[in-house]
């Protein structure tokens, strides 16, 4: 079986990604505040410059930060309010406008990155990557966007059903179904037979019902109509609430599919060495000497070392590993190049050429 990991580099190289016809482009934690102040719709200007003015504020005018260091910034900030008390400039009130400034931001700026109108648009390449999929394989996000949630409603015939697919309780409630009928392709796959998708992080069509902890799925997940827009998801802060609530649950599978896994893949992610949560939960889940192929889709080589680095447990002499630079590269390849077929009994593991060496300078 295959484990599909995503981050934030797998919506950015989506197909329909082009600069030139959209400068909004889905964000990347680094440059966040950049595509941010590329939202064209008035409808987001309000959003936007209060997330503007909130983070000079906190940075000066000249700031270059990312998301999750602002997150990460008022998250000790309020903690700090709250222990030393509102004797200095910042109330603690204000901040926690800031924050869900700062949240409300997230959904605005994938409104314009991803949809069209009120449309989500259509990935080829994530199109490709459902197609590649098989009932044992497992998709772990840690994404907030519904890009490939979308896909797989718009591909996954037969391959996903979204009542069991998240790994979650969505209950009946009144005519909505706990609202994955909006998520759920025209041929549900059957419930041992859906691929799974973990969203670690949650996901902005993710609805929690604080009173009685039920889960729902809302049809637009970017939309704002009355109010702030209400989602279920772990910010990008020191503190992430992972093993709290129905979070816990998902991790949980997570790591079984990791831990039962013998490919994995992962796109568009980098492995951040200061998300220790993320990085513990691959150490502690992979089993020693089980993968028979490794593949990583991100032009930055200093990332593939960190994820090689973080799952070497799992290598042994026979693994094959593969580089894609793009997610087009690796959608443009058949999953018989980069997953193994079974070797017969008794057969020798097949290794892969070792790396060439450059001679060194005179």
């Amino acid at each position: 079986m295959a484990v599909f990991v995503l981050g934030a580099g797998a919506t950015r190289g989506a197909s329909f990604v082009d600069v030139m016809k959209n400068p909004c482009l889905p964000p990347l934690d680094s440059d966040f505040f950049t595509q941010l102040q590329r939202i064209q719709s008035a409808k987001h200007h309000e959003t936007v410059d209060s997330v503007i003015r909130d983070t000079t504020e906190l940075f000066g005018r000249n700031f270059a930060v990312t998301m999750e260091a602002v997150f990460t910034t008022l998250e000790h900030t309020m903690r700090m309010v709250r222990t030393t008390g509102e004797r200095r400039e910042f109330k603690y009130a204000d901040l926690v406008r800031k924050r869900d400034n700062l949240t409300q931001a997230i959904a605005a700026l994938f409104e314009e990155s991803l949809c069209s109108g009120r449309d989500m648009l259509e990935c080829e390449h994530h199109r490709r990557l459902v197609n590649y999929m098989v009932p044992a394989d497992s998709i772990i996000s840690f994404n907030y966007d519904c890009l490939v949630d979308h896909m797989l409603k718009k591909a996954g015939d037969n391959r996903w059903n979204p009542r069991y697919g998240y790994g979650l309780a969505l209950r009946k409630k009144g005519a909505l179904r706990g609202g994955y009928e909006w998520w759920t392709p025209s041929q549900p796959a059957a419930i041992k037979q859906t691929v799974h998708l973990y969203k670690l992080h949650g996901s902005l069509h993710f609805s929690e019902n604080v009173r009685t902890s039920v889960l729902m799925l809302k049809q637009r997940p970017y939309t704002r109509q009355h109010g702030l827009l209400r989602f279920a998801i772990i910010p990008p802060e020191s503190y992430k609430r992972y093993d709290e609530g129905f979070f816990a649950r998902l991790w949980r599978g997570a790591g079984d599919a990791i831990h039962a896994a013998e490919t994995l893949v992962f796109i568009g992610y980098s492995m951040p060495e200061t998300d220790q949560h993320s990085n513990a939960f691959f150490r502690t889940n992979i089993r020693k000497e089980s993968l028979k192929s490794l593949v990583v889709v991100n032009p930055d080589r200093a990332a593939r070392r960190r994820i090689r680095s973080v799952v070497r447990v799992g290598l042994t002499e026979g693994s094959r590993v593969h580089s894609f630079d793009t997610l087009a590269e690796f959608a443009a390849c058949s999953r018989s190049l980069w997953e193994p077929r079974a070797a017969p009994p008794n057969a020798p593991p097949r290794l892969l050429p070792p790396p060439s060496v450059p001679s060194p300078a005179p």
